[in-house]
């Protein structure tokens, strides 16, 4: 079937059940993350953003919204030089400007945590975590769940639920044993989701910015994760960024509720 109604909220639940089906499973089973068999539970919860985002476009809009997810997933030209920039920069910067401040007050300058090895150590942990969440968890987050949000509700509405969702997605592996030994310890809760709450805003406004660029989603979803690995974040350093990062998206959230307030009858 095509041409039916948005549904964002069948869209949220069927990715949050198929996920946490095998992240609880693999959190109650005692098996290590990164260990075989329990890897392929990890991989195989990842994959509900990409499986019910493909699957809620096609029931949407069929082979066109597919093709249309496509061009917008490959195509660079949706963002200007600028964005582009500022997708690439922004969470590196801050993080740097993190470390800069509690320099200027007497601790040591951060130290890069780049693979040592060969540049093809390099180039699989890049392809291993731009695998790991950005481009399945973009197609369905973005080529779908924000569009269909942003049918229902205003922008800040829409990243705000959408930030809800992506939140509590992950939940499940803060119980998986040795899921965040890979990336140097979990991360304090509350301002795990507070972060992703954040950046939820930020990628709506810079999705609409783009005419929804699904590509400079994938691109920007990446630094972040890429940003956490190579420059390691003490819990100091933490606190600093997560006040940076609030303050650019409070700009971010100004910027989308006057988007709203243009598309809104009444505005």
């Amino acid at each position: 079937m095509s041409g039916s109604a948005y549904r964002p909220f069948a869209f949220f639940g069927a990715t949050i059940l198929w996920t946490w089906a095998f992240w609880l499973a693999l959190a109650v089973s005692g098996l290590e993350a990164w260990e075989s068999p329990g890897r392929w539970l990890v991989y195989a919860g990842g994959t509900g953003p990409l499986v019910m985002g493909l699957w809620f476009q096609h029931r949407h809009s069929g082979a066109r919204g597919l093709r249309d997810l496509w061009v917008r997933l490959i195509d660079p030209r949706f963002a200007p030089l600028w964005l582009w920039a500022t997708a690439l920069l922004l969470i590196p910067a801050l993080s740097l400007m993190a470390h800069f401040v509690l320099w200027l007050g007497g601790a040591p300058e951060p130290v890069l945590a780049l693979p040592r090895d060969s540049w093809a150590a390099t180039l699989d942990l890049a392809v291993f975590l731009f695998l790991l969440g950005p481009l399945p968890e973009e197609i369905g987050w973005r080529g779908y769940g924000l569009d269909a949000l942003l049918a229902r509700v205003s922008p800040l509405a829409a990243a705000g639920l959408l930030g809800l969702g992506w939140g509590a997605w992950h939940l499940p592996l803060f119980a998986v044993p040795g899921y965040y030994d890979a990336f140097d310890g979990p991360p304090v809760l509350w301002l795990f989701l507070w972060s992703i709450l954040m950046k939820s805003i930020l990628m709506t406004w810079g999705y609409l910015v783009s005419n929804r660029s699904l590509l400079l989603m994938v691109v920007f979803h990446f630094m972040i994760n890429a940003t956490g690995e190579v420059i390691p974040m003490p819990a100091d350093a933490e606190a600093v960024f997560q006040l940076l990062l609030t303050v650019v998206t409070v700009l971010a959230a100004v910027r989308l509720w006057r988007i709203g307030r243009r598309q809104s009858p009444c505005g």
